[in-house]
């Protein structure tokens, strides 16, 4: 794992850990959690290689559905 990989993933960590100490104190979760938690799936999916499955008729990932390891995603041809 390369020193930039590990950085982002220690970021992800640390927002993580900050959420389910907030929650547990029974405060609300700000905005700025929440926003960087779109950017904490796509960091996790990238580092994780992990993947949705595809719609078969549109061939686009499925928004709504949980991921997968990448190497178990089939393709539309598969």
């Amino acid at each position: 794992m390369i020193e930039h990989d590990r950085k982002r993933l220690l970021k992800v960590i640390n927002l993580i850990k900050d959420i389910n100490t907030t929650t547990d104190e029974k405060c609300p979760i700000t905005y700025n959690q929440i926003c960087e938690l779109d950017n904490a799936e796509y960091i996790l999916r990238g580092i994780g290689a992990f993947a949705k499955p595809k719609s078969k008729e549109h061939g686009q990932e499925i928004y709504w559905a949980d991921y997968e390891y990448a190497e178990d995603v089939r393709d539309d041809d598969d």
